[in-house]
């Protein structure tokens, strides 16, 4: 599968607010059950090759996470900076997140790009993007 970007519609095959159980047939899923979380409940389909994570919600799928591959325009919008996703998409964050992980003490940060549905996480300050969650419009609406 190539992971092309359709915002606020789907990354390669996967459609957001598509019925999860549409792609059984076609692909192996690793399958992490969030359902009792009581933030942000969900059941994660994982692919690899490229890693892409499906987020589900009562059967459908609500948010795509990419951490590979992400290909836009002819351009991969995994591993560039900040900067150079604006200037490919033609906009600009909307607001910045940080978020420190114990793991190996370095923030990242995070950025809504809501004129696209993305939301986009960088390792390390003026570091490169490291993960792409893509959201539907729906997700935008307060």
């Amino acid at each position: 599968m190539i992971p092309y970007l359709i915002p606020f519609k789907q990354v390669g095959n996967f459609v957001l607010g598509e019925e999860i159980e549409n792609f059984f047939n076609n692909f192996q899923f690793e399958i992490n059950d969030f359902s009792q979380d009581e933030i942000a409940p969900s059941i994660n389909y994982i692919l690899n090759n490229p890693q892409i994570t499906l987020y589900v919600l009562n059967g459908k799928i609500e948010f795509i996470g990419c951490y590979e591959e992400l290909l836009y325009n002819g351009f991969n919008l995994i591993g560039i900076t900040i900067e150079q996703l604006s200037s490919i998409l033609n906009t600009i964050y909307k607001e910045v997140d940080v978020v420190n992980y114990e793991a190996d003490d370095i923030p990242q940060y995070i950025y809504e790009y809501e004129d696209v549905g993305l939301q986009v996480w960088v390792k390390g300050i003026g570091g490169k993007i490291v993960s792409i969650m893509v959201n539907s419009k729906e997700h935008y609406i307060d």
